[in-house]
């Protein structure tokens, strides 16, 4: 019988692409916010920021109560610089990118078999960048929010970690490319010595990390995968 994996954020193309090459082993509940997923033959459940985390648990437990672990893809990108941020810019990303991980662990506390909770987070989050330094910072408060609750959750037995992620050719990190020059697009080639990841990159790291037996004891980490960015 296949386990499931609770997926928020899984409209990205990333996300798609991942959730496709775990479909062997696991089965899914998407949460999104506002567009629902366009695959009719997964799960999936409308909720928001707002919603009471056990009106979420209720809705879940009607299609599964076998919840393996729960993967973190939201991720809201902006591009701006200091002098031109807004608090909405503000509250914007980081209700998407942080918030939106603490109501996940909090939906953790009510299920009995989940083992693993996973974000995704960024290269961004170790360095200072011009014109996303909102993105930049909430990153870095995801990777100490995961490290916070790790230890939160080592008492039900769930590790909870993120991987730092550079940059993949899909999802974000093509719109990305969009904002780039040809010069600039080049130089941010440069800078990953093993070149621009791919999704099944991101898949391998994903599959280990859920693996109970084999990460069984890997928990509070930030797992680098970014091809020698941080090198």
């Amino acid at each position: 019988m296949k386990k499931t994996l609770i997926i928020s954020g899984s409209n990205s193309e990333l996300a798609k692409d991942v959730v496709k090459r775990l479909e062997k082993k696991y089965n899914f509940i998407f949460l999104y916010h506002s567009k629902k997923p366009k695959n009719k033959n997964i799960t999936s459940i409308k909720h928001s920021i707002d919603d009471d985390v056990e009106n979420v648990f209720k809705a879940i437990s009607k299609k599964s109560i076998n919840i393996h672990g729960i993967v973190h893809f939201n991720g809201l990108h902006n591009f701006k610089t200091l002098k031109s941020v807004e608090k909405k810019d503000f509250s914007q990303l980081f209700e998407v990118n942080c918030l939106t991980f603490i109501k996940l662990v909090k939906l953790a506390y009510y299920f009995e078999n989940i083992k693993s909770i996973l974000s995704i987070s960024s290269v961004s989050s170790k360095n200072g960048n011009k014109g996303i330094s909102l993105y930049s910072s909430s990153k870095a408060a995801l990777n100490n929010l995961v490290k916070s609750a790790s230890l939160e959750l080592a008492k039900k037995n769930i590790r909870v970690n993120t991987i730092i992620l550079g940059h993949i050719e899909k999802g974000m990190g093509k719109k990305t490319q969009d904002y780039l020059n040809e010069k600039q697009l080049q130089d941010l080639k440069n800078s990953h010595p093993l070149g621009f990841g791919k999704a099944e990159d991101l898949f391998y790291v994903l599959d280990f990390l859920l693996d109970t037996k084999k990460s069984r004891w890997i928990t509070g980490s930030e797992l680098v995968v970014d091809g020698g960015y941080l090198a």
